[in-house]
C-alpha cells in the first residue's frame, strides 16, 4: 500500500470537492440516499425516524475517514450506511454499500453490502458480501439495523437482482425528480476527539 503523503492528500480533497460542486453529482447521490432509504424503511417519505439508520453518500473512504464515521456512529449510537461514489464519474450509479453498526461498545465496518429485496416488495435487508459468517440486517422501524445469523429468506441472487432493478426504478421516478431540492451536504472533520460538522442546503 503507497502512504500517501500531505501533498497527496490535499490533491484527493481537492479533486472530491470539485466533483461534489456539480449540480449533476450532487443530484444524483441524493436521489440515491432517497431510494435507498426507501428500499430499507419500506415507506415512501425520505424523513428519518429516532433511532432510524443514517444514510450517506459521497466517495471512496480514506483510513482516516473510516475512522471519522465510527467515531461518528459510536457518538450518535445510530447506525450509518455510506453509499461510495467514484469520484471521477459520479454521476453514474454508487460502487459501494458501506455499513458502520454499532455491536456493544465497537463499531464494525462492513465495507462490501448489497441490498437484497423479498418477492413481496416489502422492505430490504442489507447483507455483507463475502463475510466470514452468513447472515444480513434486518430494518425494524425506529429502531437499529439488526443482525440476523443465518440464510436469506430466500435465493440471494435473485433478490440482490431485485434490489437492483426496484433502486433503478425508483430514481427514474417522478417521485424522486425533485428531491435533491430538499437535500443538504455535510463535510465532517475531527480535531482530536472531537467530532465537527457544517451542513448546508445542497441547492440554495
Amino acid at each position: 500500500m503507497i502512504k500517501m503523503t500531505e501533498e497527496m492528500q490535499n490533491a484527493a480533497y481537492a479533486l472530491k470537492e470539485l466533483s461534489a460542486s456539480d449540480p449533476a453529482v450532487l443530484s444524483n447521490m441524493i436521489r440515491h440516499t432517497a431510494a435507498y432509504g426507501r428500499m430499507l424503511r419500506g415507506r415512501g417519505d425520505n424523513a428519518r425516524r429516532a433511532g432510524e439508520p443514517q444514510i450517506l453518500s459521497g466517495f471512496a473512504l480514506s483510513e482516516g475517514e473510516d475512522r471519522l464515521f465510527g467515531k461518528l456512529v459510536r457518538h450518535s449510537a445510530t447506525d450509518l450506511l455510506y453509499l461510495e461514489f467514484d469520484v471521477d464519474d459520479a454521476a453514474a450509479p454508487a460502487l459501494a454499500l458501506h455499513l458502520f453498526s454499532k455491536e456493544a461498545d465497537n463499531v464494525r465496518h462492513y465495507a462490501n453490502c448489497r441490498l437484497w429485496s423479498p418477492t413481496n416488495g416489502g422492505r430490504a435487508l442489507v447483507v455483507p458480501v463475502g463475510a466470514e459468517h452468513v447472515f444480513h440486517f434486518v430494518f425494524q422501524s425506529e429502531e437499529p439495523l439488526k443482525p440476523v445469523i443465518g440464510s436469506l429468506p430466500g435465493n440471494p441472487e435473485a433478490g440482490f437482482r431485485r434490489a437492483d432493478t426496484r433502486v433503478a426504478r425508483l430514481l427514474s421516478s417522478a417521485d424522486l425528480c425533485d428531491v435533491h431540492r430538499t437535500g443538504f451536504v455535510s463535510r465532517l472533520h475531527n480535531e482530536g476527539q472531537d467530532i465537527f460538522g457544517r451542513t448546508t442546503r445542497a441547492f440554495g
